[in-house]
């Protein structure tokens, strides 16, 4: 064998066991890799990160910018008679939420109980309407008021019965009837909650409620009828309704799904 053909024949052997080496390695990494299956490396580009956005794509103040507007501030009177038998008239502060453009507002019962007389309803542009009771539900504590305006800004409601606890939460509404559209912000700290409420700045008297959603975002005398909406979607997912005096951070809200089927005869679907 001449010296070409033996180095041809190298050659050969070379280029052989580097294919049958290589081979080898890919069946080994194919079928005994720790993680099962068969990893595809794109060695292209790294890896992408995607960080976690709200469906809504909003930060919390333009989602709080997008609903105030929606928030108003609603102020009652009403009258009673005394043991002598003569009128009492009490006032009495709560919040409310704009459903249609044409004025169907959303509150609670106790903001405007029985024996009601007046009801003022205060956009956040200091525009005052006379408002009157459309339908109530005591049981629930839910109130449909009516103004006569057109063209006004609205909220948006969502479901609540996709909220879980952690989810994050912002409550507007008129704190302590005099600090109008208070934005205070955090998660629900639990679902289905029982409570028995009362107000003693009205003659609703006590009241038994359930399934609520309980919440740490600051609820304040005076937030009842307001909003509580989803930070991941910008909707209202429930009406803020009591708030315990005993302790910190345990505010209740009555579920939006509660309320569509008592506002829906009058309003439609929203």
């Amino acid at each position: 064998m001449n010296r070409r053909i033996k180095q041809l024949v190298l050659i050969l052997v070379v280029l052989g066991t580097g294919i049958g080496g290589g081979l080898l390695g890919a069946y080994w990494y194919r079928t005994d890799n720790p993680y099962g299956g068969t990893i595809v490396k794109n060695l292209g580009s790294a890896p992408k990160i995607v960080e976690a956005t709200n469906s809504s794509n909003m930060t919390i103040p333009e989602l709080v910018a997008e609903n105030a507007p929606a928030v108003v501030t609603i102020t009652t009177q009403s009258t009673a008679y005394s043991f002598f038998g003569g009128p009492v008239t009490s006032e009495g502060e709560g919040t409310g939420m704009i459903l249609t453009p044409n004025g169907y507002i959303l509150t609670n019962n106790h903001v405007v109980p029985q024996g009601t007389s007046d009801i003022s309803v205060t956009l956040t542009n200091q525009q005052q309407y006379k408002a009157t009771i459309v339908a109530s539900d005591p049981t629930n504590d839910l109130a449909l008021l009516k103004i006569n305006a057109k063209g006004l800004p609205t909220v948006k409601l969502g479901n609540s019965d996709d909220v879980q606890v952690g989810d994050g939460v912002i409550a507007i509404g008129n704190a302590l009837g005099q600090f109008q559209n208070t934005v205070t912000n955090g998660i629900i700290s639990a679902t289905n909650r029982s409570i028995t409420a009362s107000d003693s700045s009205s003659a609703a008297g006590s009241e038994s409620l359930s399934g609520l959603f309980q919440t740490d975002a600051a609820i304040n005398l005076g937030n009842s009828g307001g909003p509580l909406i989803a930070t991941d979607s910008g909707l209202v997912i429930g009406i803020n309704t009591a708030t315990s005096q005993q302790g910190q951070d345990l505010g209740f809200s009555i579920p939006i799904n509660v309320a569509k089927s008592f506002i829906t005869p009058y309003v439609g679907s929203l």
